[in-house]
């Protein structure tokens, strides 16, 4: 075909490519110095209005060192903050300085370390306060850096001059925090119900604060992060996200996160009773003081996962398969680890008896974690299906493999340099009484488990390329030039996820009224397949696409 130049009449709106050289250089010295003004201001304020808070206190009083610190801390850092901030916000109207990485990059950081910040101080000193009362010094600093997180929210949402890339990572991030903080205090509370009733069945002393507070103060934190889960969950848009790192949120908390909590509460769930079952020489109260935490853990997790799964599914066939193999991952990592503390178990009757306390509770710790692991990832992975055409063609299957090589030889290289550093301290030095064996058998064990583990995925690996399916491509589409009205990163990212294509963004020198949205553009790529394609986006909800030859 012939190819024609398109020149785009010059635009303040329009969105360029931001200049590099000395414009990055000024951007990372300008951006550098703001964090590091607001973080000593943010400092700064926080010490003052815990003075002002603790008005009467003695040890405030006479702190002249902490107040000096403080007010130059505000006074002096606070107004260069300010100068900063305005140069920055100033040139952040530029189209170059919204196009640059460096503007949502510093945003991020800053709004994620503000909400860290706030937040642990804000429940922390909530939760302290069912137990010890008004206490004013956590809440002082939970008050400045909740401000400042607001302060970057706005700028991140500013209509304006809010950055045009990773345009949802900050609220990504923030849902995840939310979501920590929420499954984490219901883990715990729950924790604590439990080994309450526990305590009370095997006749044990509770010598801390009550049960209510405990469970309480638990709940602070579940309530605090189910409001910062929620709001960026759904007020923030984060649940309908369809760009890259939306999709690595979901592949963290379904296939990573949620899958870890499960299998390994469960795992140290049936530890506990087989423990029980063979009797071991411990009191009961040492017996059942994992049971709560590993309960609650495999309770929460199964629940994160449950609410996840219908978002993970209607995602892309590469999201859901990045879940699949995270979580194949996860229970392979628990099955070997219960393989090496098995071997490490079974070396250790070379000198000692197996009826011994210690070695048994070895033992059944390993099993456990050999028989849930390796349930879970037989039902994760279907080993039987895994040679079927459809399953070698599966997108990242290839990437997991090279992944569990390169994982499985970091594992043999260290465990391989212990077994050495052992074997030669035990033939310089073998008048200590400990045979090789024993001085060496957890990282036998080890290195036992990541031998076979490598075995299998070696033999899968030699079986696929032997093979004559290949894996299936994702890219549909070579490029993608879409005409709209405004460039919005959300759809760039959304087209290039779902088409695995570049995408280029030619804005309209006016406006069109009722332009399509995201879902009903990339809906209107589904199934085109060509090297180029053209979108134009129209007015009332129109769409026209154009594949090219060439």
């Amino acid at each position: 075909m012939t190819t024609s130049r398109t020149t785009t009449p010059p635009s303040s709106a329009a969105v360029t490519p931001a200049v590099g050289g000395v414009q990055t250089v000024r951007r990372v010295i300008t951006y550098g110095l703001l964090a590091a003004t607001v973080i000593i201001a943010a400092s700064g304020l926080s010490g003052l209005l815990d003075r002002l808070f603790g008005v009467g206190r003695v040890e405030v009083s006479f702190d002249n060192y902490g107040l000096a610190t403080s007010l130059a801390s505000a006074l002096v850092a606070g107004p260069l903050a300010a100068g900063l901030w305005w140069l920055t916000w100033r040139d952040a109207a530029m189209a170059r300085d919204r196009a640059s990485i460096l503007w949502p990059v510093y945003l991020v950081v800053m709004s994620t370390v503000a909400l860290l910040v706030a937040t642990i101080s804000l429940f922390s000193w909530a939760s302290d306060a069912i137990v010890n009362g008004w206490r004013p010094s956590g809440l002082a600093v939970g008050i400045v850096w909740s401000l400042v997180w607001a302060w970057h929210y706005w700028m991140w949402r500013h209509p304006l001059k809010a950055p045009t890339r990773l345009a949802g990572a900050a609220p990504a991030i923030a849902s995840l925090l939310g979501l920590l903080y929420l499954a984490g205090g219901l883990a715990v509370a729950l924790a604590r119900i439990i080994d309450g009733a526990l305590d009370a069945l095997a006749g044990g002393v509770i010598v801390t604060a009550p049960l209510w507070q405990l469970v309480l103060q638990a709940l602070v934190w579940a309530a605090g992060g189910a409001l910062l889960w929620w709001w960026h969950w759904f007020r923030a848009g984060v649940q309908s996200q369809l760009h890259g790192f939306a999709n690595v949120l979901l592949v963290f908390i379904s296939g990573i996160a949620s899958i870890a909590a499960y299998v390994v509460g469960t795992a140290v769930v049936v530890w506990v009773i087989l423990s029980l079952l063979a009797r071991l020489p411990e009191p009961l109260s040492v017996t059942l003081d994992p049971l709560g935490s590993a309960f609650s853990a495999a309770a929460v997790g199964v629940i994160v996962f449950i609410y996840h799964a219908p978002t993970v599914w209607a995602r892309s066939r590469g999201v859901r398969s990045a879940v699949s193999f995270a979580s194949a991952g996860v229970s392979l990592a628990v099955a070997a680890t219960g393989v090496g503390v098995t071997v490490n178990a079974l070396l250790a009757t070379t000198s000692n008896s197996l009826l011994e306390g210690n070695i048994r509770s070895l033992l059944l710790g390993g099993l456990s974690a050999l028989l849930v692991g390796g349930v879970f990832w037989w039902r994760a992975w279907l080993p039987r299906q895994a040679s079927n055409p459809e399953r070698v063609a599966t997108p990242g299957r290839r990437i997991y493999l090279v992944i569990i090589f390169g994982l499985s030889a970091l594992v043999a290289l260290i465990t391989l340099l212990v077994i050495g550093f052992q074997l030669f301290s035990f033939l310089l030095d073998g008048g200590s009484g400990e045979s090789f064996v024993e001085r060496s058998r957890q990282a036998l064990g080890l290195l036992t488990a990541t031998l076979l583990v490598a075995a299998y995925h070696f033999a899968i690996w030699q079986r696929d390329r032997a093979s004559s399916v290949t894996e299936e491509v994702v890219r549909r589409i070579g490029h993608v030039t879409l005409v709209a009205s405004h460039d919005n990163a959300e759809l760039v990212d959304a087209v290039r996820a779902a088409t695995g294509a570049r995408v280029t963004v030619l804005q309209r020198a006016t406006a069109s009224p009722l332009e399509p949205g995201i879902a009903e553009i990339v809906a209107a790529l589904d199934g085109i397949e060509a090297s180029n394609v053209l979108v134009v986006a129209g007015a009332k909800g129109k769409i026209a696409v154009i594949p090219l030859k060439g």
